[in-house]
């Protein structure tokens, strides 16, 4: 089940058919976060 993040540092995980309506009606609440990546240069 995929997890989504609330402001406050809760987390909630939600069924994938039940995904697209949570995230419509939670949408305020939920915190964005961006995944770091962690690869090295291709080319240097």
């Amino acid at each position: 089940m995929p997890t989504v993040y609330l402001k406050g540092g809760k987390t909630v995980e939600v069924s994938l058919e039940n995904l697209e309506a949570y995230l419509y009606e939670n949408s305020d609440r939920i915190e964005k976060r961006k995944k770091k990546l962690r690869r090295q240069p291709l080319f240097r």
